[in-house]
Parts: C-alpha cells; structure tokens; sequence
C-alpha cells in the first residue's frame, strides 16, 4: 500500500524532496507500528488514533518541532485518504486529529540593493554568463519555483505578451507575467541557446553546455553559487528569490491577492507569510505619510 502511494504521489507532479519527505514520514509510522506493537499483525484497519497518538508523542520526545509533528499529520493523513478513496481501507484513524499549530518564520529574502548586485555577477561577455542572467532574471522576475523553472519550455514561452505558462504543483497550470529586464535577458540567451545544442529535440529552455535540459539540482547549484557571494546568513537558496520575488511586489503596492495568483499557492495562508517582511516597509510609509505619523 505504501508502494502504491509512492507512485500516486510521483503522478501529482510533487518536487522530489516533497515526496521524500511525505514517503518518509508514511514509513517512519509503519517502522513505529512494527516496533511498538509487534504483537499485532499490521494491518491498516487495525490502526487507531491512539496508536497515531503515541506516534506523535513518540515524536514529541525527539525534540521534534510542531512544524515538523504539522507535515508528518498531513503526510499520514493524505496516504489514509488516499487507501480509503481506493477503498483499500475502511478506516481513516486521523480523521479527527488536528494539525498542530506552528508559528511561521518570516520568509529570508534579498534587499532590492542585493538583489541587483546578484544579478550583476555573472559575466555578460561569456556564453554561460548570459544563460545564468537569464536564470537569475526569471527566477526574480516571475517568483517560480525552480522545478517550474526546470519543466519550463520553449513553448510556454510568449513574446508577444510577455507571459509564460508554468506547470506548478500537483499539475496546477497558471499564466506569470515577464518583466522587461527578464524578457531582454531571456531573449539574449535564446540568440546563443544554439551553441549548446546537439539535439534539436530538447524542449526545454534552460541547457547545460553539452545541451542536456538542466534538472533542478543542476539549476540550484548555479543560483546558489551567486547567492553565496553576498549570503549574510546561512538561509539563503534559490527559494529566497521566490520570497524576494513576493516581498519586493509587496514593497510597492501590490495586494496579496495578487501576489497568490502569481506564486500559484491554493491558500491566501501561504502567501501571508510575506506580511511580516512587508509590514516595516508599511511602517515606513505611514510614518512618512500621516501627519501623526512620525514616532518621534
């Protein structure tokens, strides 16, 4: 059953560590089970919630946080979910098990001084230089993922309006926007895209120099090698861009339901995490503004 949620889950366009991560937690309470209750023969509908319970307080004894008890509910609760959809259980123990409650970080993003001085690094005058530019400026420009960035190809490419189409999570299409710096970059790289190419039937945009699509380890270790130049603290990565993206739209106007549009997140909860990065910038404003607005 767990192999037949593995492949279910590797349908629903799930990045590889989110899949990792969801099997790992599914196998970890199957190894909990099988240790701390070996007298019973395992089976799924003799699962209960007070096994689960002693799961998590298992867990709890570990030092493990409550975001990480919250994503190993959901990971057990989704493989349930899916055995009694495929009516190979009867049973669905957490039904009634809440997700434990977390505060979220605010999100590590790059000042708009930064973020230009990244995007200055790559060498304009050589042929990797300018792909990585057009990486960089995608990345920034758009907010996508960098597994959107490595499925995305020359078809979902249109010039004519400056839009992409991107294949998000869970197959979940959407339509973002180019800006004009991203569009000059992509375009520079796209003149000189030839010159790796071996075999005109790759698709994807973005190639290493023996013109094989670059996966989304590949493309990390690009981003991450400007982001270290100017890292201030070891959370910088190629998702910084990501909250860089949707903290600096915030920054100068836009709503946040805009921004979740952009960034494709299903819940306006994921996007809010942005709210505590914009919220000094909103401070400034208003201090600025308002007549009664300076603290001083």
């Amino acid at each position: 059953m767990i192999k037949q949620y593995k492949e279910y889950l590797s349908s629903q366009n799930y990045s590889k560590h989110t899949l990792r991560a969801y099997m790992g937690d599914v196998e970890q309470f199957y190894d909990f089970i099988k240790k701390y209750f070996p007298e019973q023969e395992i089976k799924v509908d003799g699962i209960t919630k007070t096994m689960f319970r002693d799961f998590l307080q298992h867990l709890s004894e570990q030092k493990d946080g409550n975001r990480t008890l919250a994503r190993k509910v959901i990971s057990i609760k989704g493989f349930f979910s899916f055995l009694i959809k495929n009516n190979l259980c009867s049973n669905n123990p957490l039904l009634t098990i809440k997700i434990p409650k977390y505060e979220k970080n605010a999100a590590t993003f790059l000042t708009e001084q930064d973020m230009r001085f990244v995007l200055q690094i790559p060498d304009k005058e050589d042929a990797l230089g300018i792909r990585n530019i057009a990486i960089l400026e995608l990345l920034y420009s758009t907010g996508i993922r960098i597994g959107e960035l490595a499925g995305l190809t020359l078809q979902d490419i249109d010039f004519k309006q400056n839009l992409i189409k991107v294949m998000g999570k869970r197959a979940k299409m959407r339509i973002v926007p180019l800006g004009s710096y991203a569009v000059k970059a992509l375009q520079t790289y796209l003149k000189i895209r030839d010159t790796f190419i071996k075999d005109n039937a790759v698709e994807e945009v973005f190639v290493s120099r023996n013109g094989n699509p670059l996966s989304s380890d590949e493309l990390r270790y690009i981003v991450n090698k400007y982001l270290k130049v100017i890292e201030k603290s070891k959370n910088y990565s190629p998702h910084t861009l990501r909250h860089t993206f949707a903290t600096h739209l915030l920054n100068h106007g836009a709503d946040l339901r805009s921004v979740q549009e952009l960034l494709g997140h299903s819940s306006l909860t994921s996007t809010e995490v942005y709210t505590h990065t914009s919220m000094q910038k909103l401070k400034e404003v208003y201090e600025t503004a308002h007549p009664h607005g300076d603290a001083k």
